[in-house]
Parts: C-alpha cells; structure tokens; sequence
C-alpha cells in the first residue's frame, strides 16, 4: 500500500503546532502513535445504500481526491467527505446541493476503515441541507499497518 507521506507528516505538523521538525524526529513519533487506514472504495455495497465517497481533506490538509487509502496516526482526525451518490430517485441540479460534509474518526492501530456516502432515501427531496445523504464508516478490519 502507497503511504501518503507528505500528508501524514503535514497532519503531524499540524497537530503538534510545529514548523520545524527534522524528518527523523517525526518518524519517531509516528512510529510511537501506531496507525490505521481510511480508504474509500469505488464500489462499496449499494444494498446498504451505501455509495462512492471521495476524502477531500484530513485534518484541514486537502488532499487529492483521486486517492483512496490514506494511512493516519492513531487518535481523532476530522475528514471532509465529498458524496458521489448514482441514484435515479435524486434529481440534481447545480448549486442546489450540499454534497460535502465532515465525519470525525478515531482511528485504531492495525484497523482499517472503509468509508462511504449512506444515501438515506426519504430525505432524497432535502438537496439544499444536505439530509438526503451521511458519511458512515461502512466496514472495519483488522489491517497491520506500517508508517
């Protein structure tokens, strides 16, 4: 699996309030938090009405969205997810839609969490708030993990 380097030792940077610290020093402290994996899935289980959701930004750092598994320290992180519900039921129409929002996830060393859009149905008519749909953490493994 592809470590997302530069976006786990931005997340650091961030959480430890510190614009310099030498490469050693932060793989040290990555190494002592353990890690887990957020991915997202092309095609996760429509039978849950759960749909394809791209990560936007973690933490505040944005990051690309053509990515699908990020590795993150063990602990709370805060990410911005963008749905990318296929619904015939849901109409579109641009710029009425709120179709980002934010999950917080606390990630456990060697876990790996697959992420997705929860298309909830009776609210399909609520484009506007954003109630028609809910980032959800559709499945959780155990996955040896390594910074």
């Amino acid at each position: 699996m592809k470590i997302k380097t530069l976006t786990v030792i931005a997340l650091l940077l961030l959480q430890n309030n510190s614009a310099l610290a030498d490469e050693k020093g932060i793989k040290d402290n990555l190494e002592a938090k353990g890690c887990g994996i957020i991915t997202v899935y092309k095609k996760p289980p429509k039978t849950k009405n759960v749909h394809y959701a791209a990560i936007n930004s973690i933490d505040g750092v944005v990051v690309s969205t053509k990515s699908r598994s990020f590795v993150l320290t063990t602990g709370k992180h805060v990410i911005k997810v963008i749905e990318n519900i296929r619904e015939n039921s849901l109409t579109r129409r641009r710029g009425e839609m709120k179709n980002f929002k934010y999950i917080e996830i606390d990630i456990q060393a060697n876990k790996k969490y697959a992420l997705g859009a929860k298309f909830i149905r009776k609210n399909r008519s609520k484009l506007k708030t954003g109630e028609y749909w809910q980032p959800v953490v559709w499945s959780e493994s155990e996955e040896s993990c390594k910074l």
